[in-house]
């Protein structure tokens, strides 16, 4: 074997890149821009002519046929006043609105008493507790348990039937748990202690100042899911005159698929505006509280679920 026959791999630079990392040429950033904006259009598209079709007079509905609109030509408030004319609408938004303010507050202190309650080592029957909550975590009960539960109780047709049963989130739980064991430094309560703080004192002067992004991020949790609620308010209150703003909605849309009996259900919503401006206006006042807190409480997203569940 001669020198010749010997191949000699050419080595690469000190200081360069892979290949997946190299600087992106003219065509792919082209490409990129290009299916970032087809995207972005086909989430905003939407949702513009949902809110478009809300401020859309009786006239443009009908130049359309009735379909949904990007640019009305005339604009028109009267979905918007027929929602908060003090009718059967904002009965049920105000309805929603204080099931969420009421659920979330009270789903808040449940989640944070017994997450520090079991974060605390040796704390009263802190095992078996906890092991109770991990079972119903990995377990949970069907709709028909749920439903029996609910009717022994004697709270059908209850609205406190769509707060109880979901008032304390098992993942939740864990969650805010984790983040107390392991991101509140145990020197710091041990200091507190030995200064004569209380539980009670420690938990609001220290360890809840210290849990302001986890605790943002689990209050979104509960206000979506009680904003949200449909099916438990189906299940447990169909005999309450005033019903959830997405039950509302939900019957309103069903009244253009031809179902039986839906036309009925949807007779007391029955009004002087558009009927297609009526239920793009009650989607966007669905849609418009959550779309209003998400900024504020985005950037507590990334360091409050990491932290809370990785290093737990």
């Amino acid at each position: 074997m001669t020198a010749t026959d010997i191949r000699v791999t050419p080595r690469r630079k000190k200081n360069a890149r892979p290949s997946w990392d190299e600087e992106p040429s003219l065509g792919g950033k082209i490409t990129k821009a290009l299916f970032l904006i087809c995207y972005a259009a086909a989430i905003v598209l939407p949702i513009w002519a949902v809110v478009a079709t809300s401020f859309a007079s009786e006239e443009s509905l009908t130049r359309a046929g009735g379909n949904l609109l990007l640019i009305p030509t005339d604009l028109s408030l009267q979905a918007y006043r027929e929602i908060f004319d003090g009718g059967t609408l904002t009965r049920s938004l105000l309805l929603t609105i204080g099931l969420t303010a009421g659920g979330t507050a009270l789903s808040m202190i449940l989640t944070i008493g017994a997450a520090y309650g079991l974060s605390r080592p040796g704390s009263l029957l802190h095992r078996p507790i906890l092991m109770l909550v991990l079972f119903t975590f990995l377990f949970a009960p069907g709709m028909y348990p749920s439903f029996l539960v609910v009717q022994k109780l004697g709270l059908f047709d209850s609205y406190l039937s769509l707060i109880l049963p979901m008032a304390l989130n098992a993942f939740n739980l864990i969650v805010l748990r984790s983040f107390f064991m392991n991101s509140v430094p145990t020197e710091l309560l041990d200091a507190a202690r030995m200064d004569g703080a209380g539980e009670f004192r420690t938990l609001f002067k220290i360890v809840l100042p210290m849990s302001k992004a986890i605790l943002a991020v689990i209050a979104l949790f509960y206000a979506v899911g009680y904003w949200n609620i449909y099916f438990s308010a189906v299940l447990y209150i169909p005999g309450m005159e005033t019903q959830p703003i997405q039950v509302v909605l939900q019957r309103m849309l069903m009244s253009t698929q031809g179902l039986p009996g839906a036309a009925a259900d949807v007779s007391q919503y029955q009004t002087a505006a558009p009927d297609s401006a009526l239920k793009m206006a009650v989607v966007v006042c669905t849609i418009v509280p959550i779309v209003i807190m998400y900024p504020f409480i985005q950037k507590h997203f990334t360091k409050a679920v990491i932290t809370g569940a990785i290093k737990g």
